[in-house]
């Protein structure tokens, strides 16, 4: 019988990916990391689709089972491999763990989601974020500020560092990388700058990364200069 091993599919400049890395590290789980360059369409090619029918990333192979969407293979990595010392990260009591994923849903339809939203201009297409969608950022954020209460410990959830920690702050990752100041959303800021600095992984997990998505959206916005540089060139050159 052929040996399978565990392997992780993922991009750099993705958020969803960073925060599962950190997991993946935080966990000591021995993975064989693959790169899926998604500017390159990569997670199109027929050998990824066949892995991931919605060609997504991040995507983990476990000794041949297969899973995608970030929040789940943390929660799935975390049900297999977490011991004693790291159990902390998905609590196996009810309650506690209801409040872990009460913020990984949180992430996913409320605050990613507006990150998304409101950036999708930027992201896309190189243009200004949409105006239209930043009061929705903003809402997040500040829902964000008020469930963290660092008088109980430097986490989301208290003195226990959780997935929770690592899902929000793959988002915060996405934020940096667009360059939105979050400063004054107090709270959030603290806590971010706290786990960045205490997680010896993060720097690997999240820094390129980061700096990838902002080479991308900077070539974006290039673009788009140059093209509106080209068409008001022709425009004057029109009216001779």
């Amino acid at each position: 019988m052929a040996w399978l091993s565990t392997e992780f599919y993922f991009y750099k400049g993705s958020a969803p990916c960073r925060s599962v890395w950190m997991c993946i590290k935080a966990l000591k789980v021995d993975v064989e990391e693959k790169t899926v360059d998604l500017l390159k369409c990569d997670n199109k090619r027929p050998w990824f689709v066949r892995l991931n029918p919605q060609h997504t990333v991040p995507v983990l192979s476990d000794q041949g089972y297969v899973l995608w969407e970030s929040r789940a293979i943390m929660q799935y990595l975390c049900n297999k491999y977490a011991t004693e010392e790291t159990q902390h990260l998905y609590p196996t009591d009810p309650e506690q763990r209801g409040r872990v994923d009460r913020m990984l849903f949180f992430d996913m339809g409320t605050f990613y989601q507006a990150i998304k939203e409101y950036f999708a201009p930027k992201l896309y297409n190189g243009l200004p974020p949409d105006p239209d969608k930043e009061n929705m950022l903003k809402q997040s954020l500040d829902y964000l500020d008020n469930f963290i209460d660092l008088d109980q410990g430097n986490y989301l959830l208290g003195d226990k560092l959780t997935i929770a920690d690592f899902a929000l702050l793959g988002s915060i990752t996405e934020l940096d990388a667009l360059e939105y100041n979050y400063k004054c959303y107090g709270e959030v800021y603290k806590w971010s700058l706290k786990v960045k600095q205490e997680l010896p992984y993060y720097k690997k997990c999240c820094t390129e990364g980061i700096e990838m998505q902002k080479t991308r959206i900077k070539a974006l916005a290039d673009e788009v200069r140059k093209a509106e540089e080209k068409a008001r060139k022709a425009s004057i050159g029109g009216k001779k």
